[in-house]
């Protein structure tokens, strides 16, 4: 992420050079002239000034596309590595803002103290207080983690790590949108498993997922989608899956039709654990092989 400073078309190296030409101004004035304290803080207020920074943040702006594409493998590592690492940013923001909570309370109450002690230990106290300020609060990082694609990825990610039998081909697609400079941003992921051997009406399986809610806030909740042309054969020997512990729904509009394989949402079944999702991997692989012998 880039900085953008608020005011002045100055390098970084001049602002820094100014700000510590008016903080030492400052000083001097305080200590060498008796009427220099309250100047010398107006001094430290103007160095502040050339080191304003405009908030940073890595979130996207989008325009509101919706574009599914096949991706690789490596691409959706990718895409799971970038959202570890929004994370990690997001837990080292969460840190700053209770370090700027903190860090003037201290502030003040060791001034406090050396008020009554050492007036100008004081004096010193503050201002180098003063000169943290632009640290600790220009410039603050505004941590996005897409919450779709977070809650999601842990389901997927249990499905990519399964043995994939012979005969079987497995594509993920990304849903992207674009940002205001063109460039991709991936917003949601689902996968399709098909046969190598193209099957007169049976197309392939779908693995997406919702986000449901929880008593502790939004969940994960994967489920497979067999995919038909028309509602010959195929679509008639899936519509008789019958598994415990989950719900089969058949529907389907034009030239397509649909089964639904799903949790039961019953007890804690709103949520799909990746234990779970490679669960539902297994019973697809079942269906597949035992429904449509197709392995």
């Amino acid at each position: 992420m880039d900085y953008e400073f608020k005011r002045f078309s100055l390098d970084a190296g001049p602002r820094i050079v100014l700000s510590a030409g008016l903080y030492a101004a400052a000083v001097l004035l305080q200590f060498l002239l008796p009427w220099g304290i309250f100047p010398g803080f107006l001094l430290i207020l103007a160095g502040w000034l050339p080191l304003g920074l405009k908030p940073i943040s890595n979130k996207p702006s989008d325009k509101g596309l919706e574009e599914w594409r096949p991706v690789s493998m490596t691409e959706v590592d990718r895409l799971a590595d970038t959202l570890r690492q929004s994370k990690k940013l997001l837990a080292s923001t969460s840190l700053g803002i209770a370090g700027r909570v903190l860090f003037p309370i201290a502030a003040t109450s060791v001034i406090f103290m050396l008020m009554f002690i050492q007036p100008s230990a004081a004096i010193l106290v503050a201002d180098a207080a003063l000169f943290l300020v632009p640290a600790f609060y220009f410039g603050k990082i505004k941590a996005f983690v897409p919450k779709l694609l977070s809650l999601k990825m842990p389901c997927f990610q249990a499905l990519l790590t399964q043995d994939l039998p012979k005969g079987l081909i497995l594509t993920p697609y990304l849903r992207f949108d674009k940002d205001a400079g063109g460039k991709d941003v991936p917003e949601d992921i689902r996968l399709l498993l098909e046969h190598s051997r193209k099957n007169d009406d049976f197309v392939g399986v779908q693995f997406q997922a919702a986000v449901n809610k929880g008593p502790s806030g939004e969940v994960p909740y994967m489920y497979a989608v067999f995919l038909t042309r028309g509602k010959g054969d195929s679509f008639s020997r899936l519509e008789r899956i019958s598994l415990r512990g989950y719900e089969v729904e058949s529907g389907g509009e034009g030239d397509y039709g649909s089964i639904v394989l799903r949790q039961k949402t019953s007890g804690t079944g709103y949520a799909t654990k990746p234990s779970d999702c490679a669960a539902l991997w297994n019973h697809v692989l079942d269906v597949l092989n035992s429904n449509l012998s197709l392995f």
